[in-house]
């Protein structure tokens, strides 16, 4: 009985190497199936639920709320600015001295 503990204990496992043409070839790892969610993907999927007269609408909304931000942006830098006592819009932007 201790012969055949000692034979069974000097077992090694072999590690598969592309080198050795007798060993599987390891299994291949699956494919993701998953679609990357990217926000031109999500746009998409909200347009189709929408006629293109919506479309246009809530288009036009955005574009009109991010024209007034930044109309809004620049009035409260021009209204800091002239707080400050800089003169010239230029002298804002950093463009020239004072």
């Amino acid at each position: 009985m201790s012969n055949l503990s000692s034979s069974s204990s000097t077992v090694t496992a072999k590690t598969i190497t592309p080198s050795n043409p007798y060993q599987p070839n390891p299994i291949p790892s699956k494919p993701s199936s998953r679609i990357p969610v990217t926000p031109a993907t999500l746009r998409s999927i909200f347009a189709s639920s929408r006629t293109i007269l919506e479309e246009r609408s809530l288009s036009r909304l955005a574009f009109f709320r991010f024209t007034g931000f930044l109309l809004s942006c620049l009035a409260i830098s021009l209204l800091a600015a002239r707080g400050r006592g800089i003169k010239s819009g230029a002298a804002l932007l950093g463009v020239g001295g004072v």
